[in-house]
């Protein structure tokens, strides 16, 4: 578990500069589009994960943590786990634009817990479909495929959208939190979880077998 710390602090030395982009983004949303602040809760955390998968390629990291004494099943567990830091900032980044946005009066409405709880889970499906696909590309692929996942990004609200049609039972749950629609948007959750595990151990598995 060490290993993989030092692993996703490396990561977030590769992104700093990332970070910093943050500020400025958040001030145009919340000044242009601020009713759909939640919405933005998915675009950061993709953006960095995208963002130091790129850098790993480009700076040739991997070549590098495969001499050291690390099983590749550590180096890709770590881009997994790293997922989780990655939601939480974003998360809290959401917060702060809301807080803002209410102090200024730009909005009076509690904060829509659950559906930002959804793009959570929408991110983590996404990073599912993406690390895959970054593992088995490399970098001769990293460009197309970092461009086709920020496109998806950006259409986020259509992306959202589409997921409450194919589980109309979030949608319930997000107007109403009714504890009727709990069970369906259990078992979404769980689906992302199992998804999650998939897309490990194809990434591993990959990986394990690529040559560097």
């Amino acid at each position: 578990m060490s290993s993989a710390f030092y692993l996703i602090r490396k990561d977030f030395v590769l992104i700093k500069r990332m970070l910093l982009l943050f500020i400025p983004y958040y001030m145009i949303m919340g000044y242009t589009v601020m009713d759909q602040y939640t919405m933005f809760t998915l675009f950061p955390a993709m953006l960095l994960l995208i963002n130091g998968c790129t850098l790993d390629v480009q700076q040739n990291n991997q070549r590098f943590l495969v001499s050291l004494p690390l099983q590749r099943q550590d180096i890709v567990r770590a881009k997994y786990l790293a997922l989780f830091p990655y939601a939480l900032l974003s998360f809290c980044c959401t917060l702060v634009l809301y807080a803002a946005a209410f102090a200024l009066g730009k909005i009076d409405t509690p904060p829509a817990w659950r559906e930002i709880a959804l793009m959570l889970l929408l991110f983590l499906v996404l990073a599912s479909l993406y690390l895959p696909l970054h593992y088995w590309l490399g970098q001769k692929g990293t460009q197309i495929v970092n461009f086709i996942f920020i496109m998806l990004i950006m259409l986020n609200v259509s992306a959202f959208n589409k997921l409450l049609e194919w589980f109309p039972a979030a949608g319930e749950w997000i107007a109403t939190g009714s504890a009727d629609h709990v069970l369906p948007v259990i078992l979404l959750i769980l689906a992302c979880m199992i998804l999650i595990y998939a897309s490990y151990l194809i990434s591993s598995r990959i990986f394990i077998k690529k040559d560097i």
